[in-house]
């Protein structure tokens, strides 16, 4: 590297450097770097960083004088190049069974028995010959569109804010011209509570325009990165080949989670504030309009409650309940604190049999679904005109693989609303799309007891031999279910459940607290009573409700957080069988359902576990030996697995 700081520029001569300038590189021409940006992880001659400092006056740039301080871009690639594992080993190999990079060591004593295993050289070739770079290429140029688009939405919504913002000063300004100089006070009161609900979703929006921007710089920079790997190694092309890969899932998940809301403000001033202005605590109400980019408004919620003198009687027309931006539902379908009602199913869409239809029980606080078009509606039949009639959906999950007749011992869901069962005869976790298909599927080595979800990307399930396996679900082109890691433990895992980085297992007699990655942290509760004592269990959504399964006397025992027991519940419904885990799960809201084995029922208990709020579903409903129940907050339905079933029952 030369020691003068002026570049040698030389266009196409044999002289190479070993860091070259970014914008001379993309020039075609061969300059050395002279400095070094930290923020934009680039390196520049003496002239563009003059271009580069006038662009980003905030970013601070080191020269050759603390070039001790630049990254080691030769060292970084070599160590990339590098099996984590087993130091100084290349990676040589790629295990297309389990879509992992091998050394010569990988190979022999872990991927042995694995049929597809190839030469890197060779999977980088055959991903060239398809043209998946430049597939890949294309997608990531498609999200980095789509976020750009994205931001634009947020930026008109802050647009729309600030309008609305100005404006409800403008009426609120005007209504105070009306009255008289004592409600200067409430004047303040009513602004404050106007700022306050602007600050808030400006800072949401604000927060959305900043991850949609980072997101936009992330792509280009893996775009330039995918650039400049033309003509290296092709271990190197592998590697920025799997983490675009993943980059690419991430963001096209972020997109379907991002909505944008066009945010106003109206006023609306109190008819009756001359004679309760001195009772009033504000100068009128404010409400908060949303629209989304897909045309939905939300309805208007007034953010002032009406005062306590002047609250109607039980005849008159109730007024809005007061919305607190601190403490309003946060919908998955919505950006931001938003409150939206539940929809019920237009008489349109419906047949004749569905229009028939309520909700599956008054204590029962599951909000209402929408039937899915095409899929097939059984409802039971009543012998008395008065009874609730619930409309069941059946979809089968047999696979032509599966030797045995399924039998559904867990499920759970991806934020997106894709179902994870795990089914106890065929040894397999099966993965189901949005139209409740089977997709895909991974086998494993014993029989799964229980599931849940780690975060967006991850399960966990437990096995009969002790291990818990940790399975990503990913997607580009299709789904794949691959085996992450898996825990290896001392003793008998059976049931499972996550909560903010903290795993509880179950193993028949205690209840054990251990990390994601498998570290034990203590032992929870324990049971030294004959047969299994304690077996499934579930948390509630704030982390402060344990609920394990006593399966010796047919019990749902709760505890504290810290595993100190607050209940135990028995009920002539809690009928499990000894063979499987019963099903036992929490919704989001926070509604306890216990599946009945024998008895053929699911119940909802209260929250402590001291009693039961009601039968949910029967065998009147269809029900026949449940296990595995689940609600799912996407799709706003309740799915129960059974034994010896071959289908997953829906309930609205």
């Amino acid at each position: 590297m030369a020691s003068n700081f002026e570049s040698s520029i030389v266009k196409g001569s044999d002289l190479f450097f070993d860091l070259l300038c970014f914008i001379c590189q993309e020039n075609d021409r061969n300059t050395e770097a002279d400095f070094y940006c930290a923020k934009c992880s680039k390196f520049y001659c003496c002239k563009c960083v003059d271009h580069h400092n006038n662009l980003f006056k905030k970013h601070s740039t080191l020269g050759k004088d603390k070039i001790n301080t630049w990254p080691d871009v030769k060292a970084t690639v070599d160590l990339q190049e590098q099996c984590q594992e087993h130091k100084g080993e290349k990676l040589t190999a790629f295990c297309e069974d389990h879509e992992q990079l091998l050394c010569h060591f990988c190979h022999i004593y872990r991927h042995r028995n694995c049929i597809h295993v190839v030469l890197t050289t060779d999977k980088v070739k055959a991903l060239q010959q398809k043209g998946e770079f430049k597939q890949l290429s294309a997608i990531l140029d498609t999200l980095h569109g789509q976020f750009i688009q994205k931001a634009h939405d947020f930026e008109e919504s802050l647009e729309f804010l600030e309008k609305s913002h100005k404006q409800i000063n403008k009426d609120i300004k005007t209504s105070h011209k009306k009255i008289t100089d004592h409600l200067v006070h409430l004047k303040g009161e009513t602004i404050k509570e106007l700022d306050t609900l602007h600050s808030t979703f400006k800072s949401s929006i604000q927060n959305d325009i900043t991850n949609c921007n980072e997101s936009v710089q992330t792509m280009k920079c893996v775009k330039e990165d995918m650039q400049k790997i033309n003509g290296k190694s092709e271990i190197l092309h592998l590697i920025t080949y799997i983490k675009c890969l993943d980059l690419a899932n991430k963001a096209d998940s972020t997109l379907q989670e991002k909505i944008a809301n066009n945010i106003t403000f109206t006023f609306q001033p109190d008819s009756t504030i001359n004679q309760t202005m001195s009772i009033m605590s504000g100068l009128g109400q404010i409400n908060v309009k949303q629209q989304t980019g897909r045309g939905i408004t939300t309805d208007e919620k007034p953010t002032q409650a009406e005062p306590e003198a002047q609250k109607p009687s039980s005849s008159s027309s109730k007024q809005p309940d007061k919305v607190n931006p601190t403490s309003v539902v946060n919908d998955p379908d919505q950006m931001g604190p938003v409150c939206i009602p539940s929809k019920k199913p237009e008489a349109g869409n419906l047949s004749s049999d569905d229009k028939k239809s309520f909700p599956v029980s008054s204590s029962f606080s599951l909000p209402d679904h929408r039937i899915e078009e095409g899929a097939v509606n059984k409802p039971n039949q009543v012998s008395s005109p008065n009874k609730v009639i619930k409309i069941k959906t059946e979809y089968s999950v047999k696979m032509k693989s599966d030797q045995e007749t399924c039998c559904i011992s867990g499920i759970c869901e991806t934020t997106a609303g894709e179902l994870i069962i795990t089914d106890w005869e065929n040894k397999k976790v099966k993965l189901l799309d949005q139209t409740y298909k089977v997709v895909t599927h991974c086998d494993l080595p014993d029989t799964p007891l229980s599931i849940c979800s780690i975060d967006s990307v991850q399960v966990a399930v437990t096995l009969h031999n002790k291990q818990v396996h940790i399975i990503k679900v990913t997607k580009l082109r299709k789904w794949h279910l691959v085996h992450d890691k898996i825990l290896m433990l001392q003793h008998a895992c059976q049931g499972i459940a996550h909560h903010k980085g903290r795993l509880y297992i179950t193993s028949n007699t205690a209840l054990y607290h251990y990390t994601v990655d498998g570290t034990q942290m203590m032992k929870m509760y324990e049971n030294n009573s004959d047969g299994r004592p304690v077996t499934s269990c579930a948390v509630s959504p704030d982390g402060d409700r344990i609920y394990v399964a006593n399966m010796v006397s047919d019990q749902l025992v709760t505890l504290s957080k810290d595993g100190k027991v607050i209940s135990t519940f028995t009920d002539p419904a809690i009928n499990w069988d000894l063979l499987h885990v019963p099903g036992l799960h929490v919704t989001d809201s926070g509604q306890v359902l216990v599946s009945g084995y024998y008895s053929k029922t699911i119940i909802q208990v209260d929250r402590d576990g001291r009693q039961k709020l009601a039968d949910v579903v029967t065998q009147e409903d269809g029900l026949s030996l449940p296990i595995a129940v689940y609600y799912s907050k996407k799709t706003r339905v309740l799915i129960v697995g059974m034994s010896v079933c071959d289908e997953i029952r829906m309930y609205d």
